[in-house]
């Protein structure tokens, strides 16, 4: 249950409270002046009669009129109660991997049995350190497949993760399609920060939509683009069919930057890397409606009044 608050949206009222006591003084005072005289012998049989428990008990309604007056100022006051509407965000991040899954991934490398491997491993790590943002997954061969939307239930996308596997789709290394995919998940997004990871281990060719051209969309909707290159265990980046410079323009042209992943500890530190510069500021909670607590206040202040006004008149009565 979210916790509630108090405020009073008036506190200067307040001060109208000095006025009580001073309406107290007021009040003896003028109840103190000089009255018609009554000539009498001798006030001593008067003086000797007790007095009633009406008379003692007249000072009842002086205190009942000053305790109305009380709740009438603090409801002038207005004291309010404030629940907790939502948890608002103040800045949230939404991001898409996108992963190569293609044939060439299944060699080993990247401290595992398979590039495939270590670079599943290295996702699930960023995965677990995320707290607020929402994070997609898209897979690419000859085709591209949406295999998670945005979403911040990190368990189920983790298994997700977890459970991709060369040969879902035609072999092949779609790049343009991978790209493509993952701006169209992040197209509608309202996050202050939209980011694609893209990590392949091949060039494109596939050229229904072309990398620079994916790239170019991405930066015009302003969202980053970071591409990581990943080798096989025997690899340099004078054998790997990897276009590194061709990576590093698309990822430079929308803001991101390009990762060579050699070992499985290059290719968490890209990752890492990735995530402390994409990091969400911690939720606030914010009280966004109040309830008045004045009519509370006023319904007594108004029975006090009439009480007194009904004593006053019958049992606590005066002669003239």
């Amino acid at each position: 249950m979210l916790p509630s608050s108090f405020r009073l949206a008036d506190p200067a009222l307040l001060a109208l409270l000095l006025l009580v006591p001073l309406a107290l003084l007021a009040y003896r005072r003028l109840r103190r002046r000089p009255r018609g005289a009554l000539v009498v012998s001798s006030l001593a049989p008067l003086q000797a009669a007790p007095a009633g428990w009406r008379v003692r008990s007249r000072w009842s309604l002086t205190a009942l009129r000053l305790l109305a007056v009380a709740l009438v100022v603090l409801a002038l006051s207005r004291p309010q109660v404030g629940k907790a509407s939502a948890k608002i965000q103040e800045q949230g991040i939404d991001i898409v991997i996108a992963l190569d899954v293609s044939g060439s991934m299944l060699d080993p490398g990247l401290g595992a049995p398979s590039k495939l491997q270590g670079a599943k491993q290295a996702i699930d790590n960023f995965i677990a350190s995320r707290k607020n943002d929402r994070v997609g997954f898209v897979i690419f061969e000859s085709e591209s497949r949406v295999m998670s939307p945005l979403t911040l239930d990190y368990h189920a996308l983790e298994q997700i993760v977890d459970g991709v596997h060369n040969g879902l789709l035609p072999d092949g290394t779609a790049i343009g399609l991978g790209i493509a995919d993952a701006v169209n998940l992040l197209r509608g997004s309202r996050a202050k920060s939209r980011v694609i990871i893209l990590a392949t281990d091949g060039e494109n060719n596939q050229h229904e939509i072309e990398p620079d051209v994916a790239a170019q969309i991405a930066a015009a909707l302003k969202i980053k683009l970071y591409t990581i290159g990943m080798f096989a265990a025997n690899e340099t980046p004078a054998t790997a069919e990897i276009d590194e410079k061709s990576m590093q323009q698309w990822a430079q042209s929308t803001g991101g930057f390009y990762g060579r992943a050699q070992s499985g500890s290059q290719l968490q530190h890209i990752f890492d890397t990735i995530s402390r510069l994409e990091t969400s500021q911690v939720q606030r909670l914010h009280y966004t409606s109040y309830d008045e607590l004045a009519p509370w206040l006023l319904i007594p202040a108004l029975a006090l009044l009439a009480l007194e006004a009904a004593l006053r008149t019958t049992v606590l009565r005066t002669a003239p």
